[in-house]
């Protein structure tokens, strides 16, 4: 199998890294690394769409680096850099835009989305899906590991590569192509939502255990009594157990539910712990990074100077094509 180049992404913004995240995005991505070329981008920049305090947002970048490195297998290849360190490629957005037509921004998710809230919509999110398509081709991915809410945002990407590619004749940007793992597109939250920050019914990984035993016992479930036999199958509960326990404790659960006697509460608990083993190595390593931190933030600056370096010459490139060399 030939080698390819994967880019994924997170924004540092909410409450940190989540279920949903590491199924949808940091799962599928640790296990294309094994054989491609990785990087994984901490997406700063994106973030001042709305975060737009620097305690917050330092706070917010320190949490989702210490997650990020705590998930990296110890013969990991993995390039973890930071979007607001490459140099030259909010430039390279900015000729981007040049291509890109306003009626493709109108049908972007982000503006709709913006649109229905009561606060004024700002430029950074109108102009979101561009800065996004600069973070995915910039760098010639050829896959994109993402939710399956976020396809829109390679469609564009290939759409917006495809117009500076045809405008000044050339193939200097390569068309990427998403990853999206169907079985896991969806991963419920505690009311039984899609799990996510913005509807505040998420798990998170790196919570103490006290909160996170306080959000897995609101999961929402149906009314049924202790004794009532349940159906494991139609549970919110057993969903998430589902994601994370060998196919043995799945099918104990699964028996309990049906025999009854066997109430939400005590299926709640056992998930509690199910998560806690699953996660066990990655939050001992996040506890011990956030002690040595400095060590993380000198590893970071060396992805940091390598990941720019790709985006320069990109950008080197870019100026000939467009005429400004």
């Amino acid at each position: 199998m030939a080698t390819k180049r994967i880019l994924t992404w997170v924004k540092p913004t909410g409450n940190g890294l989540h279920l949903g995240n590491y199924f949808g995005a940091v799962k599928p991505l640790i296990e294309l690394s094994k054989w491609n070329q990785t990087f994984f981008m901490i997406a700063d920049m994106h973030s001042l769409t709305s975060v737009h305090d620097r305690e917050t947002l330092e706070k917010n970048r320190k949490r989702v680096i210490l997650e990020h490195f705590a998930f990296l297998p110890e013969d990991s290849d993995i390039i973890i850099f930071e979007q607001s360190q490459l140099k030259y490629h909010t430039d390279i957005m900015w000729m981007l835009t040049s291509v890109t037509p306003y009626a493709m921004m109108l049908r972007a998710h982000s503006f709709k989305d913006s649109q229905n809230k009561k606060s004024q919509i700002n430029m950074a999110t109108f102009n979101y899906p561009i800065l996004m398509a600069a973070d995915i081709i910039n760098f010639d991915a050829d896959i994109v590991p993402v939710g399956k809410d976020q396809k829109q945002h390679i469609e564009f990407s290939r759409d917006i590569a495809q117009n500076f590619n045809k405008t000044y004749n050339t193939n200097i940007y390569k068309l990427p192509e998403e990853h999206i793992s169907e079985e896991l597109a969806t991963i419920p939250g505690t009311d039984g939502r899609k799990m996510s920050k913005s509807y505040d019914n998420f798990i998170g990984i790196f919570d103490s255990e006290k909160i996170m035993k306080k959000k897995i016992m609101s999961i929402s479930t149906d009314s049924k009594w202790l004794e009532e036999p349940k159906d494991p199958e139609s549970c919110n509960v057993f969903a998430l157990i589902k994601l994370l326990a060998t196919q043995e404790k799945q099918n104990e659960i699964a028996n309990k539910y049906r025999a009854g006697n066997y109430g939400y509460w005590h299926a709640k608990l056992e998930l509690l712990e199910i998560i806690l083993n699953y996660f066990k190595q990655e939050r001992k390593r996040y506890f011990e990074f956030e002690k040595n931190y400095e060590a993380i933030l000198e590893e970071l600056e060396k992805n940091n100077t390598f990941a720019s370096s790709i985006v320069e010459e990109k950008y080197k490139k870019i100026l000939e094509v467009v005429g400004l060399s």
